[in-house]
């Protein structure tokens, strides 16, 4: 029960910080928030402050991060079915942080260490698989993979971010339809060096 209590929190809080923002969150109101009795300290038996919560929050998704294993998914066979899952592996993961990216948009100069640490977690480990992957299966022409992993993830979080933060989807465009044109231009852009 203790750990349901203390995911509770994090996850009650994680929301209260990306409406409210940090400092506008009391420590009763994550409490109330997360079934506790508000302003009775309890959250104090899980967390030692409210900045350890939040750092638990970044664990939390970086948890579900390490535990996406896409080398396990492949290779598919098809380059094209690749950079699919790739691309709906990076939207299912963005979705599933969303109010981490939130309070990492609104807090970060507040707490460089943690979202340092967020990104570092989250996004690091994402840019390499992907330039990595990119090194593995491109031409041995000397092509800069750090670049183009950040170029077209890059474009992968711009989407996501107009869309489901500011939800403003450029041109109402759906994940489908950016999905087949971020494949369909990066394999443009892959073979155009071979």
């Amino acid at each position: 029960m203790a750990d349901g209590t203390r995911t509770r929190i994090i996850n009650e809080a994680l929301k209260l910080f990306a409406q409210r923002g940090y400092a506008a969150t009391s420590i009763g109101a994550i409490e109330k928030a997360a079934g506790l009795s508000p302003r009775s300290g309890s959250l104090y038996t899980h967390f030692g402050s409210k900045e350890q919560v939040l750092a638990a929050a970044v664990d939390q998704a970086a948890g579900v991060a390490e535990g996406l294993d896409l080398s396990a998914m492949l290779p598919l066979g098809d380059l094209r079915a690749e950079l699919t899952l790739i691309a709906r592996c990076m939207l299912q993961l963005m979705h599933g942080w969303r109010d981490l990216i939130r309070v990492m948009m609104k807090e970060s100069e507040g707490f460089p260490a943690v979202m340092a640490d967020a990104r570092s977690r989250l996004f690091a480990t994402s840019y390499r698989f992907f330039a990595d992957w990119l090194r593995a299966r491109g031409d041995a022409g000397g092509r800069d993979y750090e670049a183009v992993a950040t170029i077209w993830l890059g474009a992968v979080e711009n989407y996501w971010v107009m869309t489901y933060v500011y939800d403003h989807p450029p041109f109402g465009i759906d994940d489908d339809r950016f999905i087949t044109q971020w494949v369909d231009t990066l394999l443009t852009a892959l073979e155009a060096r071979q």
